[in-house]
């Protein structure tokens, strides 16, 4: 008679516990991988849109779009759309694709509008050319895209909302995702101080550069002319900061 080759009952058992060890070992790594490849692509899609803009300005007098029009908001999804054209796709984060109704929570959630455009970034409202007597003082806007420092100069990041006018007196939020409570310049930051990156934002900057920004160090860009750079939200200030408990584990700036 010959005889039957095969696997045990105890065999098999110890293959399935080892390749579920294996699985416990790697599922973090990829997971980081995966985050890692997601943030790689956000990083592409704002160079992206620094073309754009680079364009715009280059057919517009070397001039931003207006911004606050007669107490409305002149959208750049709008105005910048036969650029880009298609809904969504580089509008939006790759971790943040999808709006409230399809499924996006938190940060993670893209935002939508009534014309039917989505998105998870926003622009920095202060490089408008903003008109005389625009909300929060013309004088703070940027215009063009030539200021001094232009490297630290924020344009587009990940963010909450289409828009938003951060200032150095700005809060935090007090947990990751908190909405803004209202439209004064201490609630502005908010809407960028997301928690979309392992405890980074990506940016585009006035010289079309692209770089991941710590979310304290959102309170060392200059966002508009007279921000303070050394405000009351820097490890360096008189009166250290005190964060709230979410952001209190991420570096000082």
């Amino acid at each position: 008679m010959s005889k039957r080759n095969g696997f045990t009952l105890i065999e098999l058992l110890m293959v399935i516990a080892i390749i579920a060890l294996l699985m416990a070992i790697l599922m973090p790594t990829l997971q980081l991988a995966k985050r890692q490849s997601k943030a790689v692509v956000c990083q592409a899609n704002l160079k992206q849109w620094g073309l754009v803009l680079d364009m715009y300005t280059n057919n517009n007098d070397d001039r931003f779009f207006r911004g606050m029009l007669d107490g409305s908001w002149n959208d750049w999804i709008e105005i910048l759309r036969p650029a880009y054209r298609q809904r969504g796709g580089i509008t939006c984060c790759p971790t943040a694709t999808k709006t409230h109704d399809k499924g996006g929570q938190g940060v993670f959630m893209a935002w939508n509008d009534p014309e039917g455009d989505y998105g998870s970034y926003g622009l920095s409202a202060w490089v408008c050319n903003a008109d005389p007597g625009a909300v929060f003082g013309d004088e703070l806007y940027w215009r063009e895209p030539s200021g001094k420092g232009a490297q630290n100069i924020p344009v587009f990041l990940d963010c909450l909302a289409t828009t938003g006018w951060p200032n150095h007196t700005s809060l935090p939020p007090a947990y990751d995702g908190q909405p803004l409570q209202d439209i004064t310049l201490a609630e502005q930051i908010k809407n960028f101080c997301i928690d979309r990156h392992n405890g980074f934002v990506n940016g585009l900057f006035m010289d079309w550069s692209v770089r991941k920004v710590g979310l304290k160090e959102l309170w060392t860009l200059k966002w508009h002319r007279k921000f303070d750079v050394n405000g009351p939200w820097t490890k360096d200030h008189v009166s250290p900061p005190v964060w709230p408990d979410w952001m209190k584990k991420f570096k000082d700036y």
